[in-house]
């Protein structure tokens, strides 16, 4: 629920895991999931890029890298620069002390565009940071990066991976939600199955809105053993 704010608190309940945007809810709402029945809470936070929409993030427009594709509010953000650094680690401390049980990590994939030693050390800088604060470390995407976090070093860091769009996928240009294709496919059940091989939970995050397309989508996350959830809208609203 990554673009819902604090108004769908109350209309959650009996939730094993959910991801929020925990920017926009309060230490009470956090508490008030809780009592809802959601039983692990992680929150969203992008460490790879800024976003015009965050007034801090315009702060920090001359560590920008690049444009982001089919995101035009995005730029990517040189994560090796410590005045970055010390804003995801304020982030990081204002989100543990509403309470969250885990981060949501979004972006290392600033790593794929931008592939030098100093992006790769600049992103565990941050996930070290985090991972002090004892909560837990979900990456979003970010394969590259985290395929060579895992065949290169130990992993203390990383809890879960979650990948968008293994067996759906979704046309920018045309607004069309269909299936991926079958090499894509492969190369991310690939991808997971090495991170469960390093002790990462999988997840994976489909969009579809066809009802067979959704079962498929689940039945082939549940075959290779990754926990999914299809949302039908790549805003990651409540319902469209």
């Amino acid at each position: 629920m990554i673009g819902e704010d604090s108004e769908i608190t109350d209309k959650l309940s009996d939730i094993d895991l959910l991801v929020i945007d925990a920017e926009y809810f309060s230490k009470n709402d956090i508490a008030r999931l809780r009592e809802n029945g959601i039983r692990e809470i992680f929150s969203y936070i992008n460490i790879g890029s800024i976003e015009s929409f965050r007034s801090y993030d315009t702060d920090f427009e001359k560590y920008t890298l690049g444009a982001y594709e089919n995101w035009p509010e995005e730029k990517w953000i040189d994560v090796s620069a410590p005045e970055w650094q010390a804003c995801t680690a304020s982030r990081v401390d204002a989100l543990v002390q509403k309470g969250v049980d885990g981060f949501f990590v979004d972006n290392t994939d600033v790593y794929y565009n931008y592939p030098q030693e100093s992006i790769y050390d600049g992103i565990l800088t941050i996930l070290d940071y985090m991972d002090h604060t004892g909560r837990k470390i979900m990456i979003n995407g970010g394969d590259c990066f985290v395929k060579k976090y895992l065949t290169t070093e130990k992993n203390v860091l990383i809890d879960g991976v979650n990948q968008e769009n293994v067996f759906t996928a979704y046309d920018f240009s045309k607004d069309i939600y269909t299936k991926n294709d079958q090499s894509t496919r492969e190369y991310y059940t690939e991808y997971l199955d090495l991170a469960m091989s390093h002790g990462c939970t999988a997840y994976t995050l489909e969009y579809a809105m066809d009802p067979t397309i959704r079962r498929q989508a689940a039945a082939y996350a549940g075959k290779h053993g990754y926990i999914c959830y299809i949302s039908d809208n790549i805003g990651l609203c409540l319902g469209r």
